[in-house]
């Protein structure tokens, strides 16, 4: 019986990044949902949370655009529109714009989950699928 292989380092690196990122985002629904749904000691966190997801994606943008080949142009443009769309979810929270803020931040959660999902699916340039 063969053993299993270890990833390529880059996709490691990719999908450690994809996890953290998304782990903030997913963290940052909680919160929010926490708070608004009576418990508002949970709103610090939240404004906290919010910059921490802010520099988590924007740093996995540049890990994604540095990693370009290895990540593939899919990938890339995903990071690249999360972490576009996380600074705005930022901007439209500091605003007080709640229900569009809301409404962006499930945009946000679904591109995190692609963004998660393709690179944990995705292989090097030129390996061949294992199916």
């Amino acid at each position: 019986m063969p053993r299993p292989t270890m990833p390529h380092p880059h996709l490691v690196i990719l999908r450690t990044v994809a996890t953290v990122v998304i782990s903030c985002i997913i963290a940052q629904a909680g919160w929010a949902a926490a708070f608004l749904g009576g418990s508002e000691d949970y709103f610090p966190y939240h404004r906290v949370g919010a910059v921490v997801a802010v520099a988590a994606s924007v740093l996995g943008a540049v890990v994604y655009v540095v990693l370009r080949r290895s990540a593939g142009p899919v990938n890339v443009a995903l990071a690249v529109a999360l972490a576009v769309g996380v600074v705005a979810q930022y901007a439209l929270g500091e605003a007080g714009l709640a229900s569009v803020h809301i409404f962006w931040g499930v945009w946000v959660v679904m591109i995190a989950t692609a963004l998660t999902s393709w690179t944990y699916r995705h292989q090097m340039p030129g390996e061949m699928s294992a199916a």
